[in-house]
């Protein structure tokens, strides 16, 4: 938990865990590939893992942000529920559709707002001070009591529901594996090779199918969408800090080839077309969004 004051733009991460955040003061455009939010003070985003999300501040932007382990969420809603739900797998499918987006926002109402600013506020100050669970504990149960009745429980369509864990399965996260580390470093180290799955399990010695439900246990991610957002954050490095380079040129050095399948890509993982968040995060036309042509493109990895 912590509160930071941002006059930067925040770079595109994703967790294994929840992250909440509540926007204090200024405005910021938060995307990823469930969409954009222009969050303003009292605006509460919800960020689920494996989430590729980054921001652009207007100016500079104050955030309060709790990093919520997933397992813990769905333990304090099957208690709060508790009498109303069969078991602990029922609590994740109610928050699974609750949050079927994978990133959720919510305009809060002042006294509310106020109300988690207070929490939040309480339970930084326990942590710097050194305090215990229970002491935390306490307050953030408080902020739940206060988030519950705000989520979207009612217009949650038929069938099955996406994992609070990202586009994986289940909804523990384990220490990462040695082999999982390997495929990373490796992937990162050279992220223009055209990558297939029987290529990441060479370097783990696993079966591709193996390697596939180890990622999903440990990112929420299969693992070539694991590479895609990979060369999303990259990718997103290279527009900000280099700006001579065309949109081709820096998908192409991240292993997408093309302009338009680069630019299809870029927007599919960020929410945001590459020209645009350029443009952004250079502090030019903040405001309006313009032109980014052929931006999206379903099915692109």
């Amino acid at each position: 938990m912590k509160t930071a004051v941002f006059d930067h733009v925040v770079e595109p991460v994703a967790y294994t865990c929840l992250k909440f955040m509540l926007f204090r003061q200024g405005a910021c455009l938060v995307h990823s590939r469930h969409g954009r939010v222009h969050a303003r003070p009292g605006t509460l985003v919800i960020v689920c893992g494996g989430t590729l999300c980054g921001g652009i501040p207007e100016t500079s932007v104050t955030v309060s942000t709790a990093y919520v382990s997933l397992d813990y969420l769905l333990d304090q809603l099957t208690w709060r529920l508790h009498g109303m739900l069969l078991d602990r797998h029922e609590a994740e499918q109610i928050a699974a559709r609750a949050f079927r987006h994978n990133m959720w926002a919510i305009a809060l109402e002042p006294e509310v707002a106020s109300k988690m600013a207070v929490l939040l506020d309480r339970v930084e100050q326990i942590q710097k001070a050194g305090g215990g669970f229970y002491a935390i504990e306490s307050r953030f149960v408080a902020l739940l009591d206060l988030l519950l009745p705000l989520l979207p429980y009612t217009d949650v369509p038929e069938g099955p529901v996406r994992s609070l864990a990202g586009n994986g399965v289940g909804g523990r996260f384990p220490p990462l594996r040695r082999e999982i580390v390997d495929v990373g470093e490796a992937v990162q180290a050279d992220l223009a090779r055209k990558w297939s799955l029987a290529d990441l399990a060479g370097i783990a010695h696993i079966s591709p199918r193996h390697l596939s439900r180890a990622f999903n246990e440990s990112y929420g991610l299969p693992p070539l969408q694991f590479v895609a957002a990979l060369r999303a954050k990259e990718m997103a490095r290279l527009l900000r800090e280099r700006p001579e380079w065309s949109v081709e040129a820096v998908g192409r050095r991240v292993g997408w080839e093309g302009r338009a399948h680069a630019r299809a890509a870029f927007t599919r993982l960020l929410g945001i077309g590459p020209d645009e968040y350029r443009r952004r995060t250079r502090g030019r036309d903040l405001a309006t969004p313009g032109p980014d042509l052929d931006e999206t493109a379903p099915g692109v990895s």
